[in-house]
């Protein structure tokens, strides 16, 4: 996987929240806003810059291998982060992040210490990992993408909501036809109920009502 597909994935999560997103070279430019020239530092060879609703962002891969080299590729992240500083509004500088997509991981690399050490590094912005599964590449982006500020879990709770209203809806419907309506009375009864904005009278009128469409 690469840092590109990364950032594609990134956007396709904003879209799906509604938020705006773009690409931002100048966070990756080698020179800071206002400067003619390139800073002296070392810079990250492949990188990103994009801004996901009022998130702006760095999106760089790194290969995960000893510790020692983690803590390099940080250095030069840290150093292109200080540089998309110069071109962030005041407003926008406390929501930085850098995006780290894992690549080639050495089989002898102990994968979660130099996960952590870059996760555990907020010098400058907060850094997230994604080390991705090429058997489940979606679950392990989903996995990603719900530690992130792109995570919906409204969502979850929606679904779960509707879940049980769907359980007790059901429950109510086969205790209807128990006592002796038909299916088709009992779910017109169910809707009724679930209609807001209706007095007890009217409920109960369209109740008798609906009861006697079918006779």
């Amino acid at each position: 996987m690469t840092a590109e597909e990364l950032r594609d994935r990134l956007f396709a999560s904003a879209e799906r929240m509604g938020w705006p997103h773009e690409e931002v070279p100048s966070f990756v430019s080698p020179q800071f806003r206002g400067r003619p020239d390139a800073s002296t530092a070392p810079l990250p060879q492949e990188a990103f810059g994009i801004r996901l609703g009022a998130y702006p962002a760095i999106v760089a891969p790194v290969t995960l291998g000893t510790s020692a080299e983690m803590q390099e590729a940080l250095k030069l992240l840290h150093s292109q982060m200080v540089i998309a500083r110069s071109y962030m509004t005041r407003t926008e500088l406390i929501n930085a992040h850098i995006f780290i997509c894992a690549v080639n991981p050495s089989p002898k690399a102990d994968w979660r210490s130099v996960i952590d050490i870059a996760e555990r590094d907020e010098a400058v912005c907060r850094k997230l990992v994604w080390l991705p599964d090429a058997k489940k590449l979606n679950t392990s982006y989903e996995a990603f993408r719900d530690r992130t500020f792109l995570a919906a879990p409204w969502e979850l709770a929606v679904e779960r909501r509707d879940a049980a209203l769907d359980r007790v809806q059901g429950l109510a419907a086969n205790l209807l036809v128990e006592a002796g309506l038909d299916e088709e009375t009992a779910s017109k009864w169910i809707d009724i109920v679930n209609q807001p904005d209706q007095d007890e009278d009217t409920m109960v009128e369209r109740l008798v009502r609906a009861r006697g469409d079918l006779q």
